[in-house]
């Protein structure tokens, strides 16, 4: 079933009249800034900086595995291992829609317009079945009375025409990237920042401009004599078709009857457009908390492994994990489970070498807090026979539990040097133990047969 007919029977009333109405959105209408450009999430997109940061974000988290958990006491359980699966939706949203484009459209959703809203589609005992991202820019949120709860108008357009569908919070999951104290909407970056992205922009626009005309500064053509307006309008329009334009550069043009071109000299600010655009995807790159090395954009000095590595971990730790948080709490609620969760993996994202890797398992095997079916699960190997053991070290145990292990293991080691012929007495020594008396007898088998009396063999065993 298509969004559309989903949204039309979702809603529990519709407007009035068939009007299609603005959704009275923070930073919308767009406002033109300072720079004399209109910014918003569409116009914003444009800039292959925005698009870049956005893209990198959502392609990341949507990257990620994500899964259903129960916790119990403080164990975190699959899902399915307490309920026989986890809800389809974790999975598959719903059928038009893959995990990783959901994820997508609401990393996108959190960038551009600072909401993301999702349609729940929820079977007769009201356990969600679909799940549906909506485009931000077609709703709006009101509070119609004092203390009720809030309601959303989403726009819909059908073979009615254009309407609203209301829908209460159980019918439309709202989560907004970063709300002000007191704000039904969330604040995104680029409504947040409009004044120094439009200065980005305006600085797009003008070196579309000025490379449009051949990167070249424009000029003047003098005349000796007085020209009519019609003459003069023909001369530029004729000199721009034949010069103006990336493919027409340094072309040769010919003037006659007195006429000269003069170029005019280009200024401080045209030189440093260069440095001017490198600088917007620098602030940029700040708005969004990401690296400029994961941009492709020259970092200052050489960068070494270390410096590289330590910019992922934080655009891991300061960048991906609120947004992922946000999304995990927001959908745990979802769950029918009230000790379920969702959880993302990050480890994906922090995986490191076979060497490291390989490393970390052997550190938890031996501290105790990895089995080896731990360690076979993160490699995405089978399980193994009595794999699920942890092996804690000596020195983690209790002292008096360690006290008593020793002395089974110091009277085991002795007993078997004792079995095997060794002085009762020296073994006793050698590992530890304190002194006992012993009959200085070894074991039968180890006697000789001519030593033992066949008519009283049992006088072998006698202490003498």
């Amino acid at each position: 079933m298509s969004l559309s007919k989903r949204l039309a029977g979702a809603g529990t009333k519709r407007s009035a009249n068939n009007q299609y109405i603005e959704p009275l959105i923070p930073g919308r209408p767009a406002f033109a800034t300072n720079a004399g450009v209109v910014v918003d999430g569409e116009t914003a997109i444009r800039m292959s900086a925005v698009y870049s940061c956005v893209r990198l974000l959502a392609d990341t988290v949507s990257s990620l595995p994500v899964g259903a958990y129960v916790r119990r006491g403080r164990n975190r359980l699959p899902y399915a291992t307490v309920y026989g699966d986890q809800p389809a939706w974790v999975a598959k949203p719903n059928p038009e829609t893959t995990r990783l484009e959901f994820y997508e459209q609401i990393v996108t959703s959190f960038k551009l317009e600072g909401n993301a809203y999702i349609l729940t589609v929820r079977d007769d005992v009201g356990d969600v079945q679909e799940l549906y991202v909506l485009n931000p820019r077609n709703v709006r949120i009101e509070r119609l009375a004092p203390g009720e709860p809030l309601v959303y108008f989403v726009k819909v357009r059908d073979s009615q025409g254009a309407y609203e569908q209301r829908l209460t919070d159980k019918e439309l999951l709202h989560i907004p990237d970063f709300r002000l104290p007191g704000d039904r909407y969330g604040l995104s970056p680029i409504a947040a920042c409009r004044t120094t992205l439009g200065a980005a922009m305006a600085a797009d626009v003008y070196a579309a401009s000025y490379f449009g005309n051949a990167a070249n500064p424009g000029g003047v053509i003098e005349t000796a004599g007085e020209l009519t307006e019609e003459q003069a309008s023909d001369i530029a329009r004729d000199w721009n078709l034949t010069h103006t334009g990336p493919y027409r550069a340094g072309k040769i043009g010919i003037l006659t009857g007195g006429a000269s071109f003069k170029p005019l000299t280009i200024n401080a600010q045209d030189a440093q457009l260069l440095d001017t655009r490198r600088f917007s995807v620098e602030e940029i790159a700040r708005i969004f908390r990401v690296p400029l090395s994961l941009l492709g954009h020259p970092v200052a000095g050489a960068m070494s492994f270390a410096s590289v590595e330590a910019q992922n971990l934080s655009f891991v730790q300061h960048s991906l994990r609120p947004i992922l948080e946000r999304i995990e709490q927001s959908l745990s609620t979802l769950l029918p489970e009230p000790d379920g969760f969702i959880r993302f993996n990050l480890d994906a994202l922090l995986r490191g070498t076979t060497l490291e890797r390989y490393d970390a398992y052997t550190k938890g095997l031996r501290e105790g807090f990895l089995s080896l079916n731990d360690v076979h699960a993160y490699e995405d190997m089978a399980p193994i026979e009595d794999g699920d053991q942890y092996r804690v070290p000596l020195q983690n145990i209790d002292a008096t539990d360690a006290k008593d292990i020793g002395l089974k293991l110091r009277t085991e080691i002795a007993a078997a040097l004792i079995q095997v012929g060794f002085d009762p007495a020296a073994v006793t020594k050698a590992v530890g133990l304190p002194d006992m008396k012993h009959t200085g007898l070894p074991s039968s088998q180890l006697q000789q047969i001519s030593t033992i009396d066949p008519a009283d063999p049992a006088a072998a065993y006698e202490v003498k």
